[in-house]
């Protein structure tokens, strides 16, 4: 029988499909075409059937779906590290004339949003969730990177570099919307944070786009203790109970950062079975009467996100894995294994369920989009190597991504940057700490 000519073969040593759940394929091959999957298969069937136009064998290899950053800052990626946090923060304070300033300048949008990306592709991310987006600066970089992402315009009452008022903001990010519809590997989403800041009236009117549109919402909810009181104060409802009362707990919306639910809230949260998005590693600081990590227990999806890179946080969310199966341990009394698969299917398949793209993304599956990394998984923190996958979220600070492809296409080769030079992007981002450290002495 005559091979079958397709555009490109992965042969590796493991293969770990995540659905179906807790599986791990050894010796197996992924055969890739027109960007998508077309079969996973033996390595020894795989080599009789078909001959792809390009071949990377991965024999030291482990074989998964990209991971899905569902909460990211990236546009303030270069504030990481910055010596004065008050100043920082400050830049970050739409209110803030010096905010504003930074904020506006697009080279700085540019150059913090290409290394922040770059950042992500060589730690295993193939697509994120970007809040406060500053629209087609972001976009084009995103097109041109290759990388899979959800942009959020920001919604607000007060002015900024990404808006006057809740009018513009809306106008502005419906035609970046319109913009690009035709894209498959960009959505466009409404972020929203301090819902106790926002009006009925832009909230009723978000509300009515989101239904007649089915635009995605990302809200950061009850991230303290004092958002949630202003709230209840203001308006005489919880910001949970306000969002459901406005009619904006739909299917796709998509809670962040929530840390102090009551049982009211959760009761709330099992009903809408709303996204929710969380920050492993933050986990055990919260506060909460009811944590959002007990309510796995249900069939509430939960994804993860890295938070915001000016506050000293970093991209890799294989940390966040780690974080998340070392936390079920000890909070949900999981076994090793069953943990790792449980915060790998976070990061992955949960993640494109967030971001309404579980049907195209998430899992090496036929017919999806081949939206993969490999990992090498032979080094001696790896060995002796009994279960791959425990070994690779236990292990994974030290477990280098060599590969990357976003619908086939490849992001990353032998660990090296295939659509952004990282040079330069090194040498960009020690010019903006110089600039950036000046300016604040």
């Amino acid at each position: 029988m005559q091979p079958i000519s397709i555009d490109l073969i992965l042969h590796c040593k493991w293969v770990l499909p995540i659905a179906p759940n807790d599986q791990i394929l050894q010796d197996h091959s992924v055969a890739i075409d027109g960007g998508r999957i077309l079969e996973i298969l033996t390595t020894a069937d795989a080599k009789q059937k078909y001959i792809g136009l390009k071949t990377e064998t991965l024999e030291n290899h482990l074989l998964m779906p990209g991971l899905i950053n569902t909460h990211c800052h990236s546009s303030s990626r270069l504030l990481r590290g910055i010596e004065n946090d008050i100043h920082a923060k400050h830049w970050l304070d739409t209110k803030n004339s010096e905010s504003n300033s930074l904020f506006a300048d697009a080279k700085f949008l540019t150059d913090s949003t290409k290394i922040a990306i770059a950042e992500m592709i060589k730690t295993g991310t193939t697509c994120f969730a970007e809040i406060n987006s500053p629209g087609e600066i972001q976009a084009d970089i995103a097109r041109n990177t290759g990388i899979r992402s959800q942009l959020g315009f920001a919604l607000q009452e007060v002015p900024s570099a990404f808006g006057n008022n809740a009018e513009d903001y809306l106008h502005r990010g419906l035609k970046l919307r319109d913009n690009h519809a035709n894209n498959p590997l960009l959505k466009i989403a409404c972020s929203l944070s301090n819902i106790g800041q926002i009006k009925d009236a832009t909230l009723d009117r978000l509300a009515a786009f989101a239904n007649e549109l089915d635009l995605p919402i990302q809200i950061q909810c009850n991230e303290t203790k004092e958002t949630v009181e202003n709230c209840l104060k203001k308006f005489g409802h919880r910001p949970l109970q306000r969002l459901n009362q406005k009619g904006l707990l739909l299917p796709e919306t998509q809670l962040v950062e929530i840390s102090h639910l009551n049982c009211e809230d959760s009761s709330l949260l099992e009903m809408t079975k709303n996204h929710l998005v969380i920050y492993p590693q933050q986990q055990s600081r919260l506060t909460n009467e009811i944590s959002p990590s007990s309510l796995a227990k249900t069939d509430t999806n939960i994804s993860m996100g890295s938070a915001n890179a000016s506050e000293n946080t970093h991209l890799n969310l294989f940390h966040a894995i780690q974080a998340a199966a070392l936390s079920a341990q000890v909070s949900d009394h999981q076994s090793p294994q069953d943990a790792a698969y449980q915060a790998l299917r976070m990061a992955t398949i949960n993640g494109a369920k967030t971001l309404g793209w579980d049907n195209e993304i998430g899992s090496i599956e036929q017919g999806k989009y081949a939206d993969l990394i490999a990992i090498e998984i032979d080094f001696i923190h790896h060995q002796p190597l009994y279960n791959p996958v425990s070994q690779l979220v236990y292990s994974a600070v030290d477990s280098p991504v060599s590969h990357s492809w976003v619908a086939g296409q490849p992001l990353l080769k032998t660990k090296k940057l295939c659509t952004l030079d990282e040079n330069k992007l090194i040498q960009s981002a020690k010019d903006w700490g110089k600039k950036l450290a000046n300016e604040l002495a």
